[in-house]
């Protein structure tokens, strides 16, 4: 199974709840995955080691919200099929909250430094009231408008190991 494409669709509530949904898209021409899952218990053993995981990397990194370390959780695994049992994804939630208040906010993340096995993108999306100021991803990154960013990642790339993003609540 080798991993072709990720997306991440990252949003954030006026209550400072972080939500990540992320999905990874495979091949997987030996169909290794989907003969794990044929049944309800490799299913359900399959998505809990998937959150294990997932869990494990993201114990690894260092979230902060204003300063303030919070921990991120896997909160659902999914696996599913697109139109071929080849060709597999797998879907996590994750959830973080961090104290924000009016004014000036930042989001930070450290992480290992890697190199990347497939192209990716993750968009950003904050809510009304709130305006992006500034942000890093070692990417270039691109406004929709004040509260909507994004940025794309070439398969081989390096991620640089640390992100952020400040933003305004008004």
């Amino acid at each position: 199974m080798k991993p072709r494409y990720g997306y991440g669709f990252f949003s954030v509530d006026s209550s400072g709840e972080f939500r990540q949904k992320i999905l990874f898209f495979y091949w997987d021409p030996d169909e290794e995955l989907y003969y794990s899952v044929s049944t309800p218990q490799g299913r359900k053993l399959e998505i809990e080691t998937m959150r294990k995981n997932m869990q494990t990397f993201l114990d690894l990194e260092k979230i902060l919200v204003n300063k303030k370390e919070v921990k991120a959780r896997v909160a659902h695994v999914e696996i599913g099929f697109l139109s071929s049992t080849k060709r597999p994804y797998v879907e996590f939630l994750i959830f973080f909250r961090g104290n924000v208040s009016e004014g000036i906010n930042l989001y930070e993340n450290h992480y290992e430094k890697e190199k990347v096995e497939y192209d990716y993108r993750v968009m950003w999306v904050f809510p009304e009231n709130f305006k992006i100021t500034r942000a890093e991803f070692g990417f270039p990154h691109y406004f929709v408008d004040e509260r909507i960013i994004y940025f794309d990642v070439k398969k081989g790339s390096e991620v640089p190991g640390y992100e952020f993003i400040e933003f305004l609540v008004l």
